[in-house]
């Protein structure tokens, strides 16, 4: 695993999502009550933008809704839910925010 700089942290407004590029990974960052959370941004179901969908809902806060075809992941764990098992969960990568900037561990190619 690689600690990279992926964003400062003021780039990710709180109840919203963004999307960076390291190398060829697509890394979605959404700010939910204060935490920080990074995962993949592409779709298992069929390479949707993560990042244009919507956050919150049920209840669960982090319960982010893919925008082509409503699959349904926890952005904490990148698990899809039962409900949408045309999906399959998703790989999510550890945060940590140090000095007001992002940082995400990623696998090194």
């Amino acid at each position: 695993m690689s600690k990279v700089k992926i964003a400062d942290l003021d780039e990710v407004a709180e109840g919203q999502m963004i999307m960076r590029m390291h190398e060829d990974v697509q890394v979605l960052l959404a700010r939910i009550e204060g935490e920080v959370y990074a995962m993949n941004d592409v779709c298992t179901h069929e390479g949707a933008p993560l990042h244009e969908g919507r956050l919150g809902g049920e209840d669960n806060p982090c319960l982010l809704t893919c925008p082509w075809h409503e699959a349904h992941f926890d952005l904490r764990s990148g698990t899809v839910y039962q409900e949408t098992p045309w999906a399959t969960d998703t790989e999510t990568y550890p945060v940590s925010v140090e000095g007001g900037e992002s940082y995400v561990e990623l696998e090194e190619e």
